[in-house]
């Protein structure tokens, strides 16, 4: 069945990403449960489902199990906008809270966070609406994983293997690691039509992101914005 051998490993390659997040959050979230409140789990949990669902969605279709792969994709309805408020809470408290990060880090992560809310919601909505076209439809999904990696390479780069001598250098290989990643599947899928509909402009604004998230602790309007938003005084 020609189908059957689009991305057919796309589900083994989606579980490496998994492994990733679980080893860059292993130091600052799996050891420490009993640290955090509700909200932080919820957003744990939901983006944990995220990626296991991306996992496993892939996996359905190759093995033709198509009314399950279905059934399944629906619930992303209640699993999305959980993902996404709990992502804007975690984005209020760190703000409230940014006398527990190291200085000028906070409205920096905050814009990450903004961009990477707000990709990863029109990537979502894109991928439901081109649901019927399977070569656009399993791209913008595919593309939903690099939102989680963002912070979770972040982690491990600074964490777990020591990479990184502070978080502003572990963001930078952070962002290099995934632009890398999607200029090779670009290179890979080069003849592919769709590829300039998905994968290159989402590059194109994560390099964008990239550059801008140097100067973002520089602006006063987003500091105002985000204090606002945090009803933060400082």
């Amino acid at each position: 069945m020609p189908k059957a051998k689009f991305y057919k490993y796309a589900h083994l390659y989606l579980a490496l990403g998994l492994v990733i997040v679980v080893l860059g959050f292993s130091k600052t979230y799996f050891v420490r449960l009993g640290d955090f409140r509700l909200p932080y789990h919820l957003h744990g949990i939901s983006a944990s489902l995220w990626m296991i669902l991306l996992i496993v969605q892939p996996y359905l279709f190759q093995r033709g199990w198509l009314k399950t792969h279905r059934i399944l994709g629906w619930t992303s309805l209640l699993l999305v906008p959980m993902l996404v408020i709990c992502g804007i809470i975690m984005m209020r408290f760190m703000i409230q809270g940014q006398a527990n990060y190291p200085p000028n880090l906070v409205y920096k992560l905050a814009f990450i966070d903004a961009c990477t809310l707000l990709s990863f919601t029109v990537l979502y909505v894109l991928a439901l609406y081109f649901r019927k076209n399977l070569m656009l439809h399993s791209r913008f999904m595919v593309t939903t994983i690099f939102g989680p990696l963002l912070p979770a390479l972040a982690r491990l780069f600074l964490f777990t293997v020591g990479l990184a001598a502070n978080f502003n250098e572990a963001l930078t290989y952070s962002y290099l690691s995934i632009e890398l990643v999607l200029a090779f599947i670009i290179w890979k899928e080069r003849k592919k039509p769709e590829v300039k509909i998905t994968y290159v402009p989402f590059l194109v604004f994560i390099i964008a992101q990239h550059g801008l998230m140097y100067y973002s602790n520089d602006w006063a309007w987003w500091k105002t914005l985000m204090d606002s938003f945090a009803n933060f005084q400082g």
